[in-house]
């Protein structure tokens, strides 16, 4: 099994709480409202330390990817070949995450929809897959 996330980190709890709801949560800055990920004390538009947490649209646009033909960890072995991709959500925001389609189907600028896996009782994964797969189906 791949390592897992620390899910209890105080600055990052909240993001893996809205994952296990399957809602994707970035932070918020209370002072400039700017939006941020990954996580952060401070905001970097304005230095004001702290934020809220704030659901986001979870589909964006496929910004960039890598296609891996060779594990980099045992625990990934099985899984080759497989995608990385960055997605570019609102406010420009982009998350880097694996990509569940066939590397061969993608191209930057695909829609991409977040596709919550459950792979414990305390872990949720987010993962991204093109949107059109969604077309009438519920995203969870």
């Amino acid at each position: 099994m791949p390592p897992l996330p620390d899910t209890t980190n105080a600055l990052t709890e909240p993001f893996w709480a809205g994952l296990r709801e399957h809602r994707l949560l970035v932070q918020r800055c209370a002072h400039c409202e700017a939006l941020r990920y990954p996580a952060a004390p401070i905001c970097p538009t304005c230095l004001t330390r702290g934020g809220d947490w704030t659901a986001v649209a979870a589909e964006g646009d496929l910004y960039s990817f890598v296609v891996y033909h060779r594990a980099l960890s045992p625990a990934f072995a099985e899984d080759v070949p497989y995608a990385i991709g960055v997605v570019e959500i609102q406010d420009r925001l982009q998350i880097l995450s694996r990509i569940d389609a066939p590397p061969d189907s993608l191209s930057i600028g695909t829609r991409m929809r977040a596709r919550y896996t459950d792979v414990s009782p305390e872990v949720t994964l987010l993962h991204w897959e093109p949107a059109a797969r969604w077309k009438g189906a519920r995203n969870d």
